[in-house]
């Protein structure tokens, strides 16, 4: 009697466990969020400054720069400063160094710079 039920349970196991294990119905796999690009990333790699000034910046800074929470940025044209004060914060204004990547922080550093007159 035991080696019925023994050969039952082995049996049934295996059945479910390849029934769970499905086959390839044809989808594509999904790829992980973590290997896209960011949305404030381009196809090319590039980043859109705009995008990552309203996604980081405009909440404190306004959305045309002109100032909020924090002072307004608009008219500054230091690229370096700019860039600097991106990736180190600085007074209340955080570090965004290891928040955005490097192409993130130079498009808004440029976008600041130029487009905020």
């Amino acid at each position: 009697m035991r080696r019925i039920l023994a050969a039952t349970l082995v049996t049934c196991a295996l059945v479910f466990g390849v029934a769970a294990c499905g086959g390839d119905d044809g989808a594509e796999p999904e790829i992980p969020a973590a290997t896209t690009p960011a949305a404030t990333e381009s196809p090319a790699g590039t980043a859109d400054g705009a995008a990552v000034f309203a996604d980081n910046c405009a909440g404190c800074h306004g959305s045309d720069g002109g100032g909020g929470s924090a002072p307004a940025i608009r008219g500054e044209d230091d690229l370096a400063e700019i860039t600097d004060q991106v990736e180190s914060g600085g007074g209340s204004m955080p570090a965004f160094s290891g928040q955005l990547t490097a192409a993130e922080i130079e498009a808004v550093a440029g976008y600041v710079a130029t487009e905020l007159k």
